[in-house]
């Protein structure tokens, strides 16, 4: 009997699977606003939505120039067992720019999670409130 070659079909999918959300981040649409996501922990700060619409890809935002709501998820302890926890927040900003480069850069101080918006000169320009966290 063949087992071991068998063996390495789930291992072999999940890296093809992964290998495929890590690939090269898009160029830039130089009409568009880019805004980036840091995070200061150990968690994944991911982009969920714009306006209330899903992202593409949670590793950014590309929006058009003007005022838009950001929405993020934080996943603290992103490992899926009981220990994880998702913590929601999100940005308004009325003055995107086309071309223009933004971070939100996440911040925590205990268990009081947070964000700010900065433009390409470091400038903060927009703050969340406190992120809202339930066990994942």
């Amino acid at each position: 009997m063949i087992v071991k070659p068998l063996l390495l079909i789930p291992g072999l999918s999940l890296a093809l699977l992964l290998s495929a959300c890590a690939g090269p981040m898009p160029a830039q649409d130089p009409s568009e606003a880019w805004i980036g996501l840091k995070e200061e922990g150990t968690g994944d700060l991911m982009a969920e939505r714009v306006d209330g619409k899903n992202t593409r890809d949670g590793r950014f935002f590309e929006v058009t120039p003007g005022a838009h709501r950001l929405d993020v998820t934080l996943y603290e302890g992103a490992s899926g067992d009981q220990n994880q926890v998702d913590c929601q927040g999100n940005v308004s900003y009325q003055g995107f720019t086309p071309g223009g480069h933004y971070q939100l850069i996440e911040s925590s101080l205990g268990a009081q999670i947070s964000a700010r918006l900065v433009d390409g000169q470091g400038k903060e320009v927009a703050h969340t409130a406190d992120f809202t966290c339930l066990p994942g």
